[in-house]
């Protein structure tokens, strides 16, 4: 059986390394207007893969911690949207605006989150139709397991 070959059956996050998906990551800022990086995080804030020409390390892992933060808060408010008759349901995604960009926080998997940084021109129905399409295709490779010694997300 080839090894470098993804079979699903034997996937195991634990082992996986993430690196090798920094690949799809890059395809964004080659394929998307605007977007001037992408990492990839685990909810407790753990940077799993960037996109290397656009991120150094230190601002990949800074940036990871940040975008936990971030979608924790946001998962929190969902009270604010909620009625009785219509419980505000699962966190999907965050954006933050700024004068010259965004910074789009998208679920990505179980226990893992896609942050994307893009530029004011950037067409953000593009960038979240990227998004969607990569977590689909790829969402169980993205997708790391609760460390058991920090607890469990939900």
């Amino acid at each position: 059986m080839d090894t470098n070959v993804f079979n699903p059956d034997t996937f195991n996050p634990d082992t996986f390394n993430f690196g090798n998906v920094d690949f799809l990551l890059d395809q964004a800022v080659t394929r998307v207007p605007h977007i001037r990086g992408v990492i990839l995080l685990t909810s407790d804030g753990l940077l799993r893969s960037r996109t290397k020409q656009t991120i150094d390390l230190e601002t990949a892992q800074r940036m990871a911690a940040a975008c936990t933060g971030l979608q924790a808060t946001s998962r929190g408010m969902a009270d604010f949207i909620a009625t009785e008759m219509n419980p505000a349901g699962g966190w999907r995604q965050t954006m933050v605006e700024f004068d010259h960009g965004y910074v789009l926080v998208v679920s990505a998997g179980q226990g893992t989150y896609l942050a994307i940084a893009t530029g004011g021109q950037a067409d953000l129905r593009q960038v979240g139709q990227w998004s969607q399409e990569l977590v689909q295709s790829v969402g169980d490779v993205l997708s790391a397991p609760t460390r058991p010694d920090v607890g469990s997300v939900s």
